[in-house]
Formats: structure tokens, sequence, C-alpha cells
């Protein structure tokens, strides 16, 4: 998928004034408890479970077993995806979608543009942030992530079911005009970033592991190299969450005030230029997944303290997309 040229960034930032200029008609985040006191006639749970390429698990295998949420249909994030090799060249898994295809998946699973959509994932919480963020991309304001996602609704007495899964009407679903472009970062809009002096750039908060940061640990992708972008700093996205543990067997989100924390911590005296505005923060991860729960946890701080969240975007790419480019400038070592 293309995205406006670098030229073109302060207009993205005009047009994506749209997702921070009204209060979330639905919380981003919700327990089982609260899942439970919806109105069944207008929500619909989505099971957007995705696991690492080097996984033994199925996340397609694993929905049509079952156990799932009643009623839950199955959003493949690597099928609603950019799949073609002129606007995705090297092949990089769940990318962002276009509006037409996006609108397609909708109807073909029954969403309608008012359906209370509230994505899950059988971890905990692991790949729901990206789901939510794609629904929000395009519009999608009407979505909720399961905290603790399967595992916690089981844990917590929910009802599952398994085997055959039931069959969807088509609805109707009018398409957006594409993904809001101030929420995504394209490889060139990266590139310029990493050229500016540190006090003038974006912040870039990066959820993989700090080894693979620094570059003293391999990427799970062969032949792909370690290290991090310029004007980057390390955030693992397992600092905000709360591991799963031998009593709770899944991961789930931390309280919005240790979410605050760490963000802080981890962007230093930049946090507080993007909390005026005064910059933007940009997730990188991987291959674009967990980058999501950074996004997700700005937006979880900001609906707990009644502000509008700072204006934070995904590099959709992420670490694969950058570092398969020769060209692309890799550091090692702690972030400068």
């Amino acid at each position: 998928m293309r995205y406006p040229p670098i030229t073109r960034i302060n207009l993205a930032r005009t047009l994506s004034a749209r997702l921070y200029s009204t209060a979330p008609r639905v919380p981003l985040l919700i327990t089982p408890h609260e899942y439970k006191s919806l109105p069944k006639a207008t929500t619909l749970p989505l099971d957007v479970s995705w696991h690492m390429p080097n996984s033994t698990r199925s996340a397609v295998a694993e929905y049509l077993s079952g156990p799932r949420l009643p009623g839950a249909k199955r959003f493949d994030l690597d099928e609603v995806a950019e799949l073609s090799i002129k606007e995705n060249p090297l092949s990089l898994g769940h990318m962002l979608p276009t509006a037409e295809r996006f609108a397609e998946a909708c109807q073909e699973l029954g969403i309608n543009n008012d359906t209370h959509v509230v994505v899950y994932d059988t971890v905990g919480v692991f790949s729901s942030p990206r789901g939510a963020y794609t629904f929000k991309a395009f519009g999608h304001d009407k979505v909720s992530i399961l905290d603790g996602g399967l595992p916690r609704w089981i844990a917590e007495g929910g009802e599952t079911e398994v085997g055959e899964v039931a069959e969807t009407g088509a609805s109707e679903y009018t398409q957006s005009a594409g993904p809001d472009p101030g929420v995504v970062r394209s490889y060139e809009q990266i590139v310029e970033n990493t050229t500016k002096p540190a006090e003038s750039a974006d912040l870039v908060l990066d959820a993989r592991a700090l080894p693979r940061f620094t570059g003293e640990a391999p990427e799970p992708r062969p032949g792909l190299s370690s290290g991090h972008m310029p004007n980057s700093r390390s955030l693992p996205f397992t600092e905000l969450l709360a591991p799963a543990s031998a009593d709770r067997p899944y991961s789930s989100f931390k309280k919005p005030a240790e979410l605050r924390q760490v963000l802080r911590a981890a962007a230093g005296d930049t946090w507080a230029d993007v909390e005026k505005g005064d910059k933007e923060v940009v997730f990188t991860c991987g291959s674009g997944m967990t980058a999501a729960i950074g996004w997700a946890a700005t937006r979880i701080v900001a609906e707990a303290e009644g502000k509008q969240p700072v204006k934070a975007a995904i590099y959709d790419e992420s670490w694969t997309g950058y570092a398969s480019r020769k060209e692309s400038k890799i550091e090692k070592g702690p972030a400068k």
C-alpha cells in the first residue's frame, strides 16, 4: 500500500485530526465481565490471533476447532492485508489492507459500520491490539480489546463453543477513503526521521526485545540483521503487560498509571514534548504486530485520564521492512 510522501506529512497530520477530535464511542479495553454486559445484537467478537512464524501453533486451526467465544468470527490479519506485490514488494505480512479489502472483509463477516467489534487473541494480549488498530485506522471507532483474551475469558468462567462455525450472512459496510495517514508511517518517512537531529525528530519506540535492539541477539527471521534505527529507543512490549503466570494463564495490560510510567521512562524528557503535541510517537517492532501494543497503551492512558490521546502511529513495515533494505542505516548498541 502506498502512503503519503514526506512532502504531504502536514496534510496527513491534518487529516488524522478526526481520530483525536472526539471521545471514543466505546472503551478501547474491556474485561470479560464488561463484555458480558454488552448487547449481543450489536456486538461481534473477532478472533484475531496470530503467532510468530517459528511457532508450531496455528491460529486458524485453533479457531476452527475451538474453544472460542460464542459467535466469534475469524479476522485473519495476514489475509485482510496488502497482498499486492506492486504495493508490497517485500511481501511483508499483515500490512494494512486497502479500504476496499477491509470493507469486503467486514461485509463477509456480517459487520456493519455500527457494529461494536471486540477483538481477542488466544495468548491474552499479543495480536489483539493490532486488530483494534486496523479497525481504528479505517475509521471504525467502535472496537474494543478483550483484556486477557480467550485464556482470561475461560479462566473467569466464560462460556465457549467448539466445532463447526456457524455461517454468517453478508452485511452492508460503507468503506472509508483509506487508512488514516496520520496513524501509519512509511519507510520513506522513517528514513527521513533517522536523518534529523535528535531534538527535532519524532519519538520512535521499538517494541522488540532489548537484545535484538542492541544487536546482541539475532532476529527470528533468517538473514535479517538485528540492531535499531537511528533516533529510536527501546520499549519491549512485554514491559507494558502483566505476564502470564500459573495463577493467571494469560497476559494483560498493566494499569493505566503503570503504562504511563513505562512510556515516560522509555521516552525520557521527550515524552513531555509528545504530551504537549510538539512531537509524535511512532511505534515499531519486528513486523508491525506488537508495535500496536504500544499504540494501544497510549490510548488506554488517555481514556483513563479523560484526555485526548497523544498522536501515535505505527511504522507498518517495522524492522523486517527496514532491515531488509541494504541502504538502511542500522545502529548497534544502546540508543544514542
